[in-house]
């Protein structure tokens, strides 16, 4: 048998950056006019992105087992969410970090398990990233990968994609993100 999740609703890639109090103030002076220079590729060049699926009161979330509609909860998504995974980030000597990339990108995905022997909705595993304190938006969730049973899905296909338009860049204070971190710790111990 195989397994599918499928999320539809807004995809969206955010990336933070460390950023000295030069490039901070260039960042504030150009705003949205920052993709236009060659930051753009600073945005893409690294690995602090965080690419998934947003989810929101209006996101639909399907389960099948073949293909027949199969029983879910999608508010258990969010007790899953935690906050940002990206942390290498958190050592740079840098105040402050950038906020670049957009989050408004119609969209599915698609999440396939093969050889799934049955289902049972508990066996889900969701990594749910929190935005929150960042963006200033409560509950903004980020589902970026999905377990069955232990296992990541053998091929997450996206789709429906319809365009995006940036967000304005932002600059937040780094002590706003370690605090969060620190909270998030605390919660989870």
């Amino acid at each position: 048998m195989h397994l599918t999740l499928t999320l539809s609703g807004f995809c969206c890639d955010l990336a933070l950056h460390p950023v000295d109090a030069a490039a901070a103030a260039r960042v504030c002076a150009l705003g949205e006019d920052l993709y236009k220079t060659n930051s753009i590729e600073w945005w893409r060049a690294n690995t602090n992105n965080t690419c998934g699926m947003r989810l929101t009161n209006d996101s639909l979330l399907e389960a099948a087992l073949d293909d027949k509609p199969v029983p879910f909860d999608a508010a258990r998504i969010a007790t899953s969410a935690a906050m940002l995974r990206q942390r290498p980030f958190l050592e740079s000597p840098e105040a402050r970090v950038c906020l670049l990339g957009y989050d408004d990108e119609t969209c599915s995905c698609t999440w396939v398990w093969r050889n799934v022997a049955g289902f049972d909705a508990d066996k889900f595993q969701f990594f749910v990233q929190r935005w929150d304190s960042i963006l200033g938006v409560e509950d903004y969730l980020v589902l970026d990968e999905v377990c069955y049973d232990g296992r990541i899905a053998d091929a997450a296909v996206w789709g429906e994609s319809r365009g995006f338009s940036f967000i304005k860049p932002v600059v937040v204070d780094m002590d706003v993100v370690r605090t969060e971190l620190g909270k998030a710790a605390k919660k989870a111990a």
